[in-house]
């Protein structure tokens, strides 16, 4: 009886032990604003487009995700994420499901971390560091703007057009060495997309963040305008926290139509501590090839934190484009994580 007792005090312990090794997050952001637009036919990204109604919907893409982590001992652990996207003004689910992440990863203290799944490409780590907005609301600048016109392949039937991310992707990522990484990943088509392959090279260390970037598609059939074989993307930029203020710079340049369009941009940004919140600020050209077809973006905003994990905020966006009428809109909205 005693040893069976021993045995089970053993196995007790072991067993706590190993669910102490592993475990599982559930996080998420709901986000929610009142928009309007002049109805402008200039682009505006984040904007409402040519409508003058009165708008509800999401600055920051609401969701819900999972996060998980398994210790295997010498250095070794696993991890996944699985992230839901939706809009939460009609609860309306995004297609796919699981459209934000979804990879597994094996990660080493020393040799850096191997994934594969749903997940961002290189380029887009640079360019979203490099939005004072996140990528979020009617000031922000997005892929669609920082990109200039490139992008990813889907691989998502219901969803044409690309995203910042790849599906059937394989990536590795270095461990920081002195403030310094590398990214490289291979979102694979699969017979009916093409190849789309990527790097980054990234500094952060103290007030200093420098990041470069390339991404080319490569293969695939019957490939749309924007996402035909040759297409890329070549981005840079930096930000300098100066205490007071972190100003910015952001270069991108794309290669289109298999390489025989260039477009650029260029933009300049900044962020400030104002009070009890954040100033958000941007300037941004897009020159696509061409005559008359230049296209300008400012962005200003504030967040007002009331908690660690709810704001309020005010942003506005202005877009002025080559022969079309000027766009502007803005938004109040509130946000919440957890």
């Amino acid at each position: 009886m005693k040893k069976s007792l021993l045995a089970l005090a053993v196995l007790g312990a072991f067993a706590g032990t190993a669910s102490a090794q592993s475990s599982v997050t559930i996080y998420g952001l709901l986000d929610l604003a009142i928009t309007k637009g002049n109805g402008g036919t200039a682009a505006n990204v984040g904007a409402n487009g040519t409508s003058k109604a009165w708008i509800q919907k999401q600055s920051s893409s609401s969701r819900l995700g999972f996060r998980g982590n398994e210790d295997l001992g010498g250095g070794l652990s696993a991890q996944f994420q699985i992230e839901h996207r939706f809009t939460p003004d009609d609860g309306a689910a995004a297609n796919p499901f699981w459209a934000g992440r979804s990879y597994v990863q094996l990660s080493h203290n020393d040799f850096g971390r191997v994934y594969l799944g749903r997940e961002y490409t290189p380029a887009f780590w640079v360019q979203l560091k490099l939005d004072p907005f996140g990528n979020d609301g009617v000031g922000q600048f997005g892929t669609a703007f920082s990109w200039a016109g490139f992008n990813t392949p889907s691989n998502v039937i219901a969803a044409p057009g690309g995203s910042a991310r790849t599906s059937n992707t394989f990536g590795y990522k270095t461990p920081t060495w002195g403030g310094l990484t590398a990214n490289v990943a291979v979102g694979l088509g699969e017979g009916t997309q093409p190849r789309d392959t990527g790097f980054n090279v990234e500094y952060a260390a103290g007030p200093l963040y420098a990041g470069l970037a390339y991404e080319r598609l490569n293969g695939g059939l019957a490939q749309a305008a924007d996402r035909t074989d040759g297409n890329s993307l070549f981005n840079v930029g930096a930000t300098y926290d100066l205490g007071f203020v972190k100003p910015g710079f952001y270069y991108a340049r794309a290669k289109l139509a298999g390489g025989s369009i260039t477009n650029k941009t260029w933009e300049i940004t900044a962020s400030a501590n104002l009070g009890p919140g954040r100033l958000k600020a941007g300037y941004g050209r897009l020159n696509p090839q061409g005559a008359n077809n230049n296209i300008t973006k400012l962005g200003l905003g504030y967040d007002y934190p009331l908690s660690k994990r709810t704001n309020v905020y005010a942003d506005v966006g202005f877009g002025k484009q080559d022969n079309q009428s000027n766009n502007r809109a803005f938004a109040f909205g509130l946000k919440h994580t957890f």
